[in-house]
């Protein structure tokens, strides 16, 4: 069976997610916190999914927190074809958010890491293997 040429091209808002973009460029997790219900967003959300609420704030997530559960992706997408295989996996941070980022390190659930970004998105680092 032959591949299709898949060619996407998309578009991300920035428009109202400056301070999310500008804080991965400064070492910074942002996320929205819904000020009715009280419930924290990451990636952030412009209107809280669970109460419709519009009544949102900014708030920074803590760079620390516990592996739940990861992947090792050997059959990579589009654009990424050249890499080696890579670790994404679901982090809980000390505060209760739940985040999807590349890990680095021997993953192992349960295991502490330090999330930080570079840049373009947030990565976490295994240090108690």
């Amino acid at each position: 069976m032959q591949g299709i040429p898949l060619d996407l091209r998309y578009t991300i808002p920035e428009k109202g997610y400056e301070k999310f973009w500008e804080g991965l460029t400064k070492n910074e997790i942002w996320g929205t916190r819904c000020n009715t219900c009280g419930v924290t967003y990451y990636p952030p959300q412009r209107d809280c999914p669970a109460c419709m609420s519009s009544n949102l704030e900014w708030v920074k997530v803590s760079n620390t927190g516990t592996l739940m559960t990861y992947t090792v992706v050997k059959a990579k997408p589009q654009g990424y074809e050249n890499q080696e295989d890579y670790v994404i996996g679901i982090v809980r941070t000390d505060d209760g958010v739940d985040l999807m980022c590349w890990i680095k390190g021997t993953p192992r659930v349960n295991s502490r890491v330090n999330l930080f970004t570079d840049g373009r998105r947030v990565v976490g680092e295994i240090h108690d293997v």
